[in-house]
């Protein structure tokens, strides 16, 4: 078996023999290879920076709405007034993110705040809005009257927040319930990104990024990211002088191109329908040609002729936006803006292939052996995988550009998958390293034992603290647990609010796995008094916790979509061990279980029963007892 050093030495001086020998042979289909390659690249390149800008606006105004949603200057009340609070909380976040167009809070009693960023309006639009010459803010208030209208009041402000004009519309018309923004993320319940649709008020494409009130009072806040502008951008950055970019979703509608503002004011002809322009519109050249060819399929990619004799490299690749929103982006790139630099690259290439092979042995057997010590230190990285260590702080490095990019890239992939332990449970991101743990939607019978937590009134000191003390907080908590969890091989399998689901016996089989959970109980409630005297030293309040612990069968395995999917516990058992958790409040004790808990660990641990009782949403009776103690 050869070395390295000489394996590469051998390959290397082969392939330049090789190259050199044939490379005027195939020069007239490198070019062409080539010259797709460099159109490819660009294409790449493009949907790369117009994607990611899209889905990184979204993402920063999702983050954002979110905050927001939870702020009690919004969600605490529906009753609004032109000097609230949350308008500066508004004005602040539309000063901090200039991609946003609007935010808005709309109320199920038929209330809606809008403030709007006035100065980024084109004169049509400002016109629309009647709004002052100077006007740099617009606060759109609607209140609710006694006989169920919806008046709006509109104050304009200039741009050191001076009110310079007001507008009464005693009918408007206007009732956020009936919005789909609104009653979409309120049936969710959760964060939601709509299609691209026309604003209502400028008549101007707009996606809207929407999330539920977290308050005393139902409703939604929304906040806006305008289109126009945007496909100017995305024009920016067509592949090549002749290249072109388009944009669509999924039913059809059109989010950039090259006459995105003649189509939309096309589409405007009867604003009432909130419609964008459609691809149905593009029924001639070569863009309708690859939008039919493109029909049901992921990705579609090739070459076409313009009619003329020129060709073009087109693609079409589908993206997502949210979970419940995607579209599609199609490219085209004319070769010729490509041939002029790729021939000169080659010929340069060329010359060097000469140059470089006459003198190219002792080079690279000089570099041979600092390679091969490079590649070996990669290799060991790759065994850490199957470790979940933690990555070294600087990743492998060589002046071989793709060693270096190995390195850096297995670097990558260690901390992306230690950082992913994190948030999954060690054991199934160990399974799924080494395919132990399927990754289709599926699962098994067998016997877990289930822990059910929960914090005693959680609700009334979520609402007393501050949201940034209260994170902190819970984040102290939730790690106390964890780790007396993850200290007798439990699997914790997620956090709901303020409770924890754990299991045992799963991934990997435990023959005392109901031992384990007494054991994990017991030191997680004593972690938790622990805690509790830090609370109240800090000024805090303690966080009292109540638990509920069943073994039996559960169906175990992946659930949820082939997009994404969570390894947990279904079924009866999961059930019977979240009501014992919450049986603990009528029974005044902490730590409830089963009867075939007791059975199994009663020599153990100590145990006072209690009453037979049938637990919510069950059928039969069932006998608890409270776990006091480990036995002496």
């Amino acid at each position: 078996m050869f070395t390295f050093r000489t394996s590469i030495t051998f390959a290397v001086m082969s392939f330049v023999v090789a190259l050199t020998l044939l490379l005027v042979a195939i020069q007239l289909r490198s070019l062409r290879f080539a010259t797709r390659e460099a159109a490819s690249a660009y294409m790449d390149a493009t949907s790369t920076k117009v994607l990611g800008r899209l889905q990184g606006e979204l993402s920063t105004i999702s983050s954002l709405v979110h905050v927001l949603a939870t702020s009690s200057s919004v969600a605490d009340s529906n009753e609004r007034s032109e000097t609230g609070r949350a308008i500066p909380l508004f004005k602040a976040a539309l000063q901090e993110f200039p991609q946003m167009d609007s935010i808005y809070a709309g109320f199920e009693n038929g209330a809606w705040l809008q403030v709007r960023r006035i100065r980024d309006l084109t004169e049509e639009q400002r016109e629309h809005f009647r709004a002052p010459a100077n006007a740099e803010i617009a606060i759109s208030l609607i209140r609710p009257t006694m006989d169920g209208d919806l008046p709006l009041r509109r104050i304009f402000q200039d741009k050191q927040g001076n009110e310079i004009g007001e507008l009464d519309l005693w009918k408007f018309g206007y009732d956020p319930r009936k919005r789909s923004w609104y009653w979409a993320t309120m049936q969710a319940d959760n964060p939601y990104i709509s299609e691209p649709y026309l604003s209502y008020s400028i008549g101007a494409p707009v996606i809207t990024v929407s999330a539920p009130l977290r308050g005393k009072v139902p409703g939604v806040l929304a906040a806006d990211l305008k289109l126009d502008t945007f496909s100017e951008f995305v024009q920016a950055q067509r592949p090549g002088e002749h290249g072109t970019v388009m944009i669509f979703d999924q039913a059809g509608s059109i989010i950039a191109h090259p006459e995105f503002t003649d189509l939309v004011t096309n589409a405007m002809t009867h604003p009432a329908q909130s419609s964008l322009p459609s691809i149905d519109e593009i029924n001639t050249g070569m863009m309708a040609s690859v939008i039919r060819g493109s029909y049901n399929k992921d990705s579609y990619e090739g070459s076409i002729d313009d009619g003329t004799g020129k060709g073009f490299l087109f693609r079409v690749t589908k993206f997502a936006l949210g979970e419940r929103y995607n579209g599609s982006i199609l490219l085209l790139a004319a070769q010729d803006d490509f041939v002029q630099n790729v021939r000169r690259l080659q010929f340069t290439g060329l010359v060097l292939a000469i140059l470089v092979g006459a003198a190219f042995l002792p080079i690279v057997w000089m570099f041979g052996s600092q390679m091969s010590r490079s590649i070996q230190r990669v290799t060991a990285q790759a065994r850490q995988l199957q470790t979940l260590s933690e990555p070294e702080l600087v990743p492998v490095t060589s002046y071989i550009k793709e060693i270096h990019a190995l390195g850096s890239t297995m670097n990558l992939a260690q901390r992306a998958i230690w950082s992913f332990a994190h948030f999954v449970p060690k054991e199934i991101v160990r399974g799924l390293i080494e395919n132990s743990i399927s990754t289709r939607l599926g699962g098994v019978k067998q016997e877990v034992t289930l822990v059910f937590t929960d914090v005693q009134g959680f609700t009334t000191i979520a609402e007393a603290a501050d949201p940034d003390v209260l994170m902190r907080q819970t984040s102290r908590y939730f790690s106390a647990m964890t780790a007396a969890f993850l200290a007798e091989g439990g699997t914790v399998d997620k956090f709901i609010g303020d409770a924890v689901m754990v299991f045992w016996n799963a991934p990997n089989p435990q023959a005392d796995h109901v031992a384990r959970a007494c054991r994990a109980v017991l030191a997680a409630k004593a972690a938790g008094e622990r805690l509790n005297v830090e609370f109240e030293a800090d000024g805090l309040k303690p966080f009292i916790t109540r638990f509920g612990i069943h073994v039996g069968e559960a169906v175990v395995g992946n659930l949820g979509s082939s997009e994404r999917m969570n390894y947990t516990a279904l079924g009866n058992t999961v059930n019977l061990a979240a009501r014992l958790e919450g049986l603990n409040k009528d029974t005044r004790t902490t730590i409830l279980v089963s009867e075939d808990v007791y059975s199994r660990v009663e020599s153990l641990f100590k145990f006072r029963a209690l009453d037979a009782v049938v637990a919510k949403g069950m059928t039969r009776e069932t006998r608890i007892f409270e776990l006091v103690g480990a036995s002496t």
